[in-house]
């Protein structure tokens, strides 16, 4: 939410609860579902699972029309034509991600909202968009792809290692590789 140092390591320590909100498609919850099932069998991963208690619940997805999404994300699209947003709160004392809202807009063909389903919550786990890499589910300029990369993959699997922890700079992060 570009609040605090983003530079330092932020991530989920605590497990996720989801909701849907709105009118997500049966494909939609379909790839979310998928894509959960795999992030729950990483190392360290804290876990994500649908609840449908609001007081459980810590991120939330959001189904929405053009203008809802415009209204409801202005503070994060900043009046861009986007199709979906994250947006994600930490402990600026530890950089702990512990409550996140994404949004999605339901008016675009389907093929595109699955990769924007995914990147979307790729964003909310701590990984932000790359101009680098054009095979990335997180690539800032195509909606094209459809799947994570292998070195999507293994970003993850190096962000959710256990040894490294929310806060933890560069430096300290080299040492946890080294080893």
């Amino acid at each position: 939410d570009g609040i605090g140092d983003a530079t330092l390591v932020q991530k989920w320590s605590n497990p996720i609860y989801y909701r849907y909100h709105g009118n997500p498609t049966d494909e939609d919850k379909a790839v979310l579902e998928n894509l959960f099932a795999q992030l729950n069998a990483i190392p360290g991963f804290p876990g994500i699972h649908e609840t449908d208690s609001i007081y459980l619940e810590n991120l939330s997805l959001n189904f929405l029309n053009p203008q809802d999404f415009r209204d409801s994300f202005s503070d994060v699209v900043h009046g861009e034509d986007a199709y979906g947003a994250t947006q994600f709160w930490y402990w600026t004392a530890t950089n702990e991600i512990y409550d996140a809202r994404i949004g999605y807009r339901t008016d675009i063909d389907q093929i595109t909202r699955n990769s924007i389903l995914i990147e979307e919550v790729i964003n909310t786990l701590g990984i932000t968009d790359t101009v680098l890499r054009t095979d990335s589910i997180v690539y800032q300029y195509s909606n094209e792809n459809l799947a994570l990369s292998d070195v999507d993959w293994v970003i993850l699997k190096i962000l959710y290692d256990p040894d490294i922890q929310c806060g933890m700079g560069a430096a300290a992060c080299k040492e946890v590789f080294q080893r």
